[in-house]
């Protein structure tokens, strides 16, 4: 699935950061919405805002969102120069359908760039989007989607139906989702790994990928799945099946973390497929077919 992110932009000192990136000449495409002359978007937009008084917060002593900035990200396989469809030119398709569809009445400012990950050098495109809070509509209010966790599941939910009209990827809840981006650390992981310390969850991946290998490929048991536990046992590490039998959960130095949390190979399929015997196999299709139906 295609990754939306909403942040809110508060100050004007943002609203500069924002149009400067926005107006950098490495960006691959420009484009406005709602917008009388696209030289002097920002302005426009301040006037709008000024005119409706929404320059200001609607009660005293709260913080003012002017606009909102919104970052349409595309993974990094459906790129045209990593082998997937997505051009320049259908990115912008698709992130002017977007606003068409979901903003009709705001202002905007949207423009496509090529990022780049430092860690592991991979590539996608995205398209980030300055918009404007002032519905155009005649009722003077502010855009307001809600509760933020509600406004963001019903973003995500309206992203998933996009996807599925325009044939891209669908994304999986604590999954690894990129086949060739690779999960990128925490702060705290990264903190400790400039400390030369082992992040804990690193620790337990690594164990894991050992001891599947090692049961995998060893002489036949009873129970793959319990001569694995046996084994990371060995090593510290608790590992359990949920009530429901269809999650994993690891356990080490207090900390409990889900299968799926560390990576897709990880979930209970994942690990049954690492696993390889008929009894594992058959329990990656169920688990897949029970996350099919939890979507």
């Amino acid at each position: 699935m295609t990754i939306i992110k909403t942040m809110g932009v508060s100050s004007p000192a943002h609203v500069a950061s924002l149009k400067a990136y926005l107006e950098d000449g490495r960006a691959l495409a420009r484009e406005t919405r709602n917008v009388v002359d696209p030289e002097r978007a920002f302005d426009e937009m301040e006037r709008t805002r000024h005119a409706y008084g929404h320059d200001v917060a609607a009660r005293e002593g709260c913080r003012n969102t002017l606009m909102w900035h919104q970052v349409i990200g595309f993974l990094p396989e459906e790129a045209d120069f990593n082998g997937g469809t997505m051009t320049a030119e259908r990115c912008m398709d698709f992130a002017r359908e977007w606003l068409e569809t979901r903003y009709p009445d705001q202002e905007a400012v949207f423009a496509l760039h090529r990022e780049g990950c430092a860690a592991d050098g991979t590539e996608r495109y995205a398209v980030h989007v300055a918009m404007n809070r002032t519905m155009l509509d005649g009722s003077g209010r502010r855009l307001d989607e809600g509760p933020a966790r509600v406004a963001k599941a019903t973003r995500a939910k309206a992203m998933r139906a996009m996807d599925a009209r325009w044939g891209l990827s669908q994304v999986r809840a604590n999954e690894r989702n990129s086949r060739i981006h690779a999960r990128q650390p925490s702060r705290a992981e990264r903190e400790m790994t400039s400390r030369g310390m082992t992040p804990e969850k690193e620790r337990i991946r690594e164990c894991v990928k050992t001891r599947v290998r090692e049961v995998r490929d060893g002489p036949s048991a009873g129970n793959k799945m319990r001569e694995l536990s046996r084994r990371v046992q060995a090593d510290g590490i608790r590992m359990t099946v949920s009530k429901s039998g269809r999650q994993l959960k690891f356990e080490s130095h207090g900390l409990v973390v889900n299968g799926e949390k560390l990576g897709r190979g990880f979930s209970m399929a994942g690990i049954a497929r690492g696993l390889g015997t008929d009894a594992a196999r058959s329990a990656a299709r169920q688990a897949e077919r029970d996350e099919g139906m939890d979507r």
